[in-house]
């Protein structure tokens, strides 16, 4: 097997890591820890299996593949949080792909607590959780805790999973301002305005093929500000529709409009966007 090392020159977070990836070892759609080993400078060492880069904007031209990727993830991070583990830091980079099934895999933990996620005990605090995570990533009760209420801490993930589903949606859903997510300027102001105008998107199901209903809605629930408002990866895969239709349903609720029609509709309406943009005197950028 072709093997990666992570060196963890820090002791006190190396056994935090190792003891968080023994006890993740058999879950599904998560990093396996083959071994580790101490260096000659008294680093600790992990030793992964080798993966392959993820890339969203390799996944997004096939609405199939993108459901088969936010699946994958959402079962891996309903697993991890059954053992009330957050990751903290779900983003593109700490997702990989295997080199023989093309499977997602979720790695990097060193980032990873154990939470209280029993609503008996009115759940733990996110100000007991530090401000951690990559920039734009970040779910907002994790950058202001003061602001919400007691809520289940693992819902920080399925807001930064939401980002990654947006970058990856960008092209199929135009006016929603998606094409912002991934970058290090967004920020949960901007989410806010990109859930408002997914619930118009959503409100016009006669018009959009169902499956791209289906997915704004995902993509809504995943972003909603409140973290009590945001259904559990378990929850999602359980009901949610656009995790559990059937792959060839990719038509519109009234059979009239294809998907493929519909991304070549959607090449026109950023193309008269651009037109009128040009026309009112605004600086256009061109992307080659």
């Amino acid at each position: 097997m072709p093997l990666a090392f992570k060196t963890v020159p820090i002791p006190g977070l190396a056994e935090k890591e190792l003891e968080l990836l023994h006890d993740l070892g058999s879950l599904p759609y998560v990093i396996q820890l083959q071994d580790s080993f101490v260096n000659d400078n008294g680093a600790t060492v992990l030793v992964l299996p080798m993966l392959k880069r993820f890339d969203c904007h390799a996944v997004n031209k096939n609405i199939c593949s993108i459901r088969k990727t936010i699946k994958q993830v959402l079962t891996g991070l309903a697993a991890v949080h059954a053992k009330n583990i957050v990751h903290l830091d779900i983003n593109p980079s700490n997702l990989m792909v295997t080199h023989t099934k093309r499977d997602v895999v979720i790695i990097d933990f060193g980032l990873s607590m154990t939470v209280d996620r029993r609503p008996e005990n009115n759940y733990v605090s996110s100000e007991k959780i530090p401000v951690c995570g990559t920039t734009g990533y970040i779910a907002p009760e994790i950058m202001n805790p003061q602001f919400y209420e007691k809520h289940d801490p693992t819902a920080a993930d399925l807001y930064s999973l939401g980002v990654v589903l947006g970058e990856m949606l960008e092209p199929y859903i135009p006016d929603c301002d998606l094409q912002y997510f991934g970058s290090k300027y967004l920020s949960f102001e901007n989410t806010n305005q990109t859930v408002r105008a997914l619930k118009d998107f959503i409100g016009q199901d006669k018009v959009y093929p169902q499956v791209l209903i289906q997915a704004a809605d995902l993509l809504r629930n995943m972003l909603e500000e409140n973290p009590r408002d945001r259904k559990s990866a378990q929850d999602l895969l359980d009901t949610h529709p656009f995790l559990n239709v059937s792959p060839s349903s990719v038509g519109s609720a009234n059979g009239t409009l294809e998907l493929c029609d519909w991304m070549y509709r959607v090449q026109e309406i950023k193309y008269q966007k651009y037109l009128c943009q040009e026309q009112n005197g605004y600086e256009v950028y061109r992307y080659r």
